[in-house]
């Protein structure tokens, strides 16, 4: 009688991993992570649902991994994307339409980070996401202070207007996926390309705004005087 080596049970354990995270992936897109449940993805991939529990103790560890990988492939096109080019502002415009690209490429991935339940484990999805994306939008808001420094815009407040820009390309993306395509705009690169091209005009004649110009709310009836 002959045993399973363990470099075979190991290769078998990753690959019945790697088939459990992308049935769960596909199914949290299709049908919303509250409707799906263990058995039903063990049922998906062939399994008693004993098995999944054999590799992770719960359905949120399974979004966990999937939203880190998610995070860590966006991380590594940043990278490679902004390899390619010296320029700061090449590299901003270049990682802008990257992370758009990327997201409208992987609407599955994208929907289960980002589209996920609002508890996750205990954590509000806000801050989840932003805790795991820290090292992502930390590139990008070092690359908008490269850019800054590089053009000679002035570099007042320029976290928030990295946080504009951010906001935008990201809020365009969430649409593209969501909506799937621009009506009666089939070519949607001009979309893209105009957004940035905004983008930057308004980086260059907008002034920073001071934190006085921003009205404060301490109710409906009450309005500041600044």
């Amino acid at each position: 009688m002959t045993s399973t080596s363990p470099s075979r049970r190991l290769e078998r354990k990753e690959r019945l991993r790697g088939e459990i995270l992308a049935a769960a992936s596909k199914m949290f897109a299709n049908h919303g992570y509250e409707a799906v449940t263990l058995r039903a993805i063990a049922k998906e991939i062939g399994y008693t649902h004993a098995v999944i529990y054999q590799h992770f103790p719960d359905k949120a560890h399974i979004l966990a991994e999937l939203s880190s990988e998610t995070i860590g492939l966006l991380i590594q096109n940043f990278d490679a994307i902004a390899a390619k080019h010296l320029r700061p502002k090449e590299r901003l415009f270049a990682t802008s339409r990257g992370l758009i690209q990327f997201c409208t490429s992987h609407p599955q991935q994208f929907r289960n980070v980002f589209f996920g339940p609002e508890n996750r484990n205990g954590i509000r999805a806000g801050q989840y996401i932003n805790d795991i994306g820290t090292p992502l939008f930390g590139r990008f808001v070092q690359l908008f202070f490269d850019v800054a420094k590089d053009e000679g815009l002035p570099s007042r407040n320029d976290i928030v207007v990295a946080h504009t820009w951010w906001y935008t390309i990201f809020g365009l993306a969430t649409l593209m996926v969501i909506q799937g395509v621009v009506p009666d705009l089939p070519d949607q690169t001009l979309v893209v390309e105009q957004t940035i091209a905004t983008l930057w005009a308004g980086v260059q004649a907008v002034p920073r705004l001071p934190k006085s110009a921003i009205p404060k709310q301490s109710g409906r009836s009450r309005t500041s005087n600044q």
